[in-house]
């Protein structure tokens, strides 16, 4: 498996990634301490800046489905 170049500094937020474990992915916040990603099928998970691993991805956002309010309907009397 090739080594995953280090994310200081190279990656932005809204950036889409590739992550060897958790997936694709889109950064929604980094900083020099933090890098927190929304995986698409992974949740949202926090990472330290200096130690995870990540690639470039081109792969477009998934649209995400859209929830429906149900609607309760009256009890009978």
């Amino acid at each position: 498996m090739p080594k995953m170049p280090r994310s200081s500094g190279a990656f932005s937020e809204k950036q889409r990634i590739a992550h060897s474990i958790y997936g694709l992915g889109t950064i929604s916040y980094v900083d020099e301490r933090l890098t927190t990603i929304d995986f698409d099928e992974n949740g949202t998970r926090k990472f330290l800046t200096d130690v995870v691993r990540l690639e470039p991805s081109d792969t477009p956002t998934p649209a995400k489905p859209v929830r429906t309010k149900k609607v309760k309907s009256p009890k009978p009397k």
